[in-house]
C-alpha cells in the first residue's frame, strides 16, 4: 500500500482532510433541506442574505470549534471542566446531550414519514427497525465508515441541487438585490424562519461535535492550518453551495408557483424541472439519505460527549461506548410515534437547538481571546469580527424567538 506522506502534496491535503465533512454532512441534513427551501419559496429571493450569513456564520464557528479543542488538547467538555470546573462542564454537557437527543426523535419522526410515503406503508413500526439498524451500524460500525459515507452523501446532495439550478434559471438581479439585508418586515414569521436556517447550520449538536472529531482524525495544535482549510472547503464550499442552490431554487421554482413548502413534499416541486415525474421519488430517496447521514453521526457525538464527561474514551471496542449508543438510540424511538406533521416539528426542532447555541460561542470566544490559553494561536482580528457577529446573532435571534412564544 502506497505511503501517504510519498504522494503529491494535494492529495496529501485532500485525503487529510474528514472532520468538518462529517459536519457539513450534518449540517446538511433534513431540518435545513427544508427550511431553506421553504425560506425561498415563501420570501423569493428577498431571504439569500439569511443564507450567505449562515453559511458564513457556520465556517466561523466550526472553525473555533476546532481551533478550541485543538489548542486544548480535547473535547469541549474537559476544555470547560479544566478552566471553569466539573459544575459548568456538566452544565455544557446535558446541554449538548439534551439538543442532540431533542434531534434525533424529530429525525426518526421524519425518517418513518418519508418510508411510509415512498412504500405505502404507513406505520410508526419503522422506527423500531431503524433503530435497530442506526444502533448496529453506528455502534459497531466506527468513525471512518461515518465518514466516508457522509462526504459522499454531502456531494451527492450538492451536485444534484447544482444540476437543478441550470433548468431553474434564477433571477440574477433579483438574487442580487436579496444580498442587501431587508429589516422593515420582521415579524414572527420571519424570526422563526431564520431561527431555523441559522439552527441548522450553528447549533450545539455540530459546534460540540466538530471539538471530538478533529482528535479521532489525530490531528494536534500543529494541524490548525488544514483544519482552517477543512471548515473552509467543507463548510464554505460544499455545504455553501448546497444552501444557496436549494434557496435559489426554491425562489425561482417555488415562490412564483405560490408553494410555500406546507408538507414535506411539495420541496419535491423544485426540482420537477429537472426530473419530471421522477422528482418526488428522488427527492424522498435524498430526504431519506439526509436523514441517514445526520442522525448517526449525533449517536456518536452523544457518546463523546458522555466519555468527555466521564474521562473516558470511547469507542466501538468500549461496552460503554456501545451501551450510550443504544440509550440514543432508545430515546429516539418514541420519535416514531410523535404526532404533528414532520415539516413543523423540524422547524421547532431547529429553532429549539438554535438557543443554545450562544453559550457554546461565547466559550469559544473567550477561550480563543485568552493569552494563558491560546497563547500564541489567540484569534486574529477577522475572527474575532466574525465571532462577535455571530455571538450577537445568536444571542438576538435566540432572546427575540423565546419572546415572541412569550
Amino acid at each position: 500500500m502506497e505511503n501517504i506522506s510519498s504522494l503529491p502534496r494535494f492529495k496529501r491535503i485532500a485525503l487529510s482532510f474528514g472532520p468538518a465533512w462529517i459536519i457539513s454532512a450534518v449540517a446538511a441534513g433534513p431540518g435545513t433541506t427544508l427550511s431553506v427551501a421553504k425560506a425561498g419559496g415563501t420570501f423569493g429571493y428577498d431571504f439569500l442574505w439569511v443564507i450567505v450569513l449562515s453559511v458564513v456564520l457556520a465556517f466561523v464557528c466550526q472553525y473555533m470549534a476546532a481551533k478550541t479543542a485543538l489548542i486544548g488538547g480535547q473535547g469541549i467538555v474537559g476544555i470547560v471542566r479544566e478552566k471553569w470546573g466539573k459544575g459548568f462542564a456538566t452544565f455544557v454537557a446535558l446541554d449538548a446531550l439534551i439538543v442532540i437527543w431533542l434531534c434525533n426523535v424529530v429525525l426518526l419522526k421524519v425518517l418513518v414519514a418519508v418510508t411510509g410515503f415512498v412504500t405505502g406503508i404507513n406505520s410508526p413500526l419503522w422506527g423500531i427497525l431503524f433503530v435497530a439498524l442506526f444502533y448496529g451500524l453506528v455502534a459497531h460500525g466506527g468513525y471512518a465508515i461515518i465518514e466516508t459515507f457522509c462526504k459522499l452523501i454531502v456531494s451527492l446532495l450538492v451536485i444534484c441541487f447544482v444540476a437543478t439550478l441550470f433548468i431553474a434559471k434564477p433571477d440574477l438581479g433579483a438574487a442580487l438585490t436579496g444580498l442587501v439585508p431587508d429589516l422593515s418586515h420582521f415579524g414572527r414569521p420571519e424570526v422563526l424562519m431564520m431561527t431555523a436556517i441559522m439552527g441548522g447550520s450553528i447549533h450545539v449538536t455540530i459546534l460540540s461535535m466538530q471539538t471530538y472529531t478533529v482528535h479521532e482524525r489525530g490531528w494536534t495544535k500543529k494541524d490548525l492550518p488544514l483544519a482552517l482549510a477543512d471548515t473552509a472547503v467543507s463548510l464554505l464550499g460544499a455545504f455553501g453551495l448546497y444552501c444557496t442552490s436549494i434557496y435559489l431554487t426554491g425562489a425561482s421554482v417555488l415562490h412564483p408557483a405560490g408553494i410555500q413548502v406546507a408538507n414535506l413534499f411539495e420541496m419535491a416541486e423544485a426540482i420537477k424541472p429537472l426530473l419530471g415525474d421522477y422528482a418526488y421519488g428522488f427527492f424522498c430517496l435524498g430526504i431519506w439519505c439526509a436523514v441517514f447521514s445526520t442522525i448517526m453521526p449525533t449517536f456518536i457525538a452523544a457518546a463523546y460527549v458522555v466519555g468527555d464527561q466521564m474521562h473516558r474514551k470511547m469507542g466501538p471496542e468500549d461496552k460503554m461506548y456501545r451501551l450510550i449508543i443504544l440509550i440514543g438510540c432508545l430515546i429516539a424511538l418514541p420519535g416514531a410515534f410523535l404526532p404533528g406533521k414532520p415539516l413543523n416539528l423540524l422547524m421547532i426542532m431547529l429553532a429549539l437547538a438554535f438557543v443554545g447555541t450562544p453559550l457554546f460561542v461565547g466559550i469559544f470566544m473567550k477561550l480563543l481571546n485568552d493569552s494563558s490559553f491560546a497563547k500564541e494561536n489567540k484569534n486574529g482580528i477577522l475572527l474575532n469580527i466574525g465571532g462577535a457577529t455571530a455571538l450577537g446573532v445568536t444571542v438576538f435571534l435566540g432572546i427575540k424567538w423565546v419572546w415572541q412564544l412569550v
